[in-house]
């Protein structure tokens, strides 16, 4: 198994398939490594990683109540997602 820790993509570049190519790019180096799942996991809120992750083939596993912190001092629950390889 392989994980993702962090996808990042600065704001003026977003929307132009750069954080479509680093996630394939990382799945492919994740293979090439002899992983066979990946898991990551996702804000609830972030619908843009969500919709990313979805149309790469990422299922939704589990919920982590209240795990990220925000900037109001809330909680938010992380999404926990996985894909084979």
């Amino acid at each position: 198994q392989g994980g993702i820790n962090n996808i990042a993509v600065e704001p003026a570049c977003q929307g132009r398939g750069f954080g479509r190519r680093l996630l394939q790019h990382t799945l492919a180096a994740m293979r090439e490594a002899g992983a066979s799942r990946c898991l990551l996991e996702v804000r609830a809120s972030n619908n843009v990683a969500l919709a990313l992750y979805e149309s790469e083939g990422f299922i939704l596993d589990g919920r982590r109540p209240g795990y990220y912190s925000t900037r109001s001092g809330e909680r938010e629950d992380a999404l926990l997602m996985s894909r084979q390889l």
